[in-house]
């Protein structure tokens, strides 16, 4: 029996996907437990169709960010922070700290040599899919 899986099951699909499976296995646990639904060739072609959609979504959101991430390119980001007279930081600047100055994902940041600890210019290296920028960090006292 062919199945629309609506959650991911481990072994058997993922959410999204039509899968065929016994006819005792779809009736007595996926379909039982709203794990899937009964494909009909209706809701097979409703399911391309949104698979469809959410691929293109995804696609146009890469293609955005990847432009955000080229766009980047040479910039300088100011983060502020309490030094004392040596220039040392009082609480280290983390990999999130520098996503969330830059407005993006942790994952994004490529290239970050450990926690930042003292004050002054750092290169930061981030990237994502194909595009690959780097940005200056500018650690100043408050």
């Amino acid at each position: 029996m062919k199945v629309i899986m609506l959650k991911d099951v481990g072994g058997v699909g993922q959410r999204g996907k039509v899968i065929e499976v016994s006819d005792g296995y779809a009736l007595n646990f996926l379909i039982a437990k709203g794990n899937a639904i009964q494909a009909t060739p209706q809701k097979i072609a409703d399911v391309e169709k949104t698979n469809a959609e959410l691929a293109k979504n995804a696609a146009e959101k890469n293609a955005a960010m990847e432009q955000s991430i080229r766009a980047l390119e040479g910039t300088s980001v100011d983060i502020k922070a309490k030094v004392n007279e040596k220039g040392h930081l009082f609480k280290k600047i983390m990999k999130e700290d520098v996503a969330k100055a830059l407005f993006l994902s942790p994952d994004t940041i490529v290239d970050f040599q450990g926690p930042i600890k003292e004050s002054g210019e750092h290169k930061i290296k981030i990237a994502f899919a194909g595009a690959k920028a780097t940005v200056i960090l500018k650690v100043d006292s408050n």
